[in-house]
């Protein structure tokens, strides 16, 4: 905007001379804001109220499973029993990721040859890592999921024998790693609901006794 005077102000003018004011630019100036608050404007009223922004916490849903499973022959017997919560973000209303932690008791009865006896252990062994999951159908889902193990188990030797510890069957450490894929159902009642999943392991190590077949049943929440 430009600011023009053709005669000289005096202190003693109780009114001082007409000053000359250049349109142009302060038109342009107010129209290009008048355009630029009409598309707003119009953006707003043209919003979808679904395409409200959803908060961080109504996009995560909770869960936990039991694991369970078991392996036989007539030297060892093998059950786990195990807790595992999980947490899920919806990237979108049928995708979601997340991380998954998991606890396990393991019990061993195996038969000593140098014992001339069974003895057991009961070890615990930890897991954590990440999943992905992907509803397929109404109330069935994909899931995949890696994660790194800490397992405790019975040592053996080149022939398959178990050793003796103190009275008590053997034990080492091992970490590894899985990768679980496979398929399971939920029902919902309101926000809780129910599920079971069948899952194999891609990565099943032969040094462990465990079984390549998962089942899990939990509960989720939101999910």
């Amino acid at each position: 905007m430009a600011l023009t005077s053709k005669c000289k102000i005096k202190e003693s003018d109780r009114f001082p001379c007409p000053i000359n004011i250049s349109l142009t630019p302060l038109l342009t100036v107010l129209l290009i804001f008048g355009v630029t608050f009409s598309s707003m404007d119009a953006q707003v009223r043209l919003q979808d109220p679904s395409e409200k922004e959803t908060p961080f916490t109504d996009q995560l849903w909770y869960g936990g499973n039991v694991n369970l499973g078991f392996q036989g022959s007539n030297l060892y017997n093998v059950f786990f029993f195990g807790l595992s919560p999980m947490v899920g973000y919806k990237v979108n209303e049928d995708f979601s990721v997340g991380p998954r932690v998991e606890i396990f008791y393991t019990y061993y009865k195996a038969y000593v040859w140098s014992e001339n006896r069974n003895l057991s252990a009961h070890p615990i062994s930890f897991s954590y890592g990440v999943f992905a999951r992907h509803k397929l159908f109404r109330q069935v889902f994909a899931h995949a999921e890696f994660h790194r193990e800490r397992a405790t188990f019975p040592l053996r030797n080149q022939f398959g024998d178990f050793f003796s510890d103190n009275g008590k069957l053997a034990t080492g450490t091992l970490n590894f790693d899985n990768l679980l894929i496979g398929l399971g159902y939920f029902s919902r009642w309101s926000k809780w609901g129910s599920e079971i999943s069948l899952l194999y392991n891609l990565l099943d190590d032969d040094q462990t006794l465990a079984l390549p077949i998962t089942i899990r049943v939990g509960i989720n929440y939101n999910f």
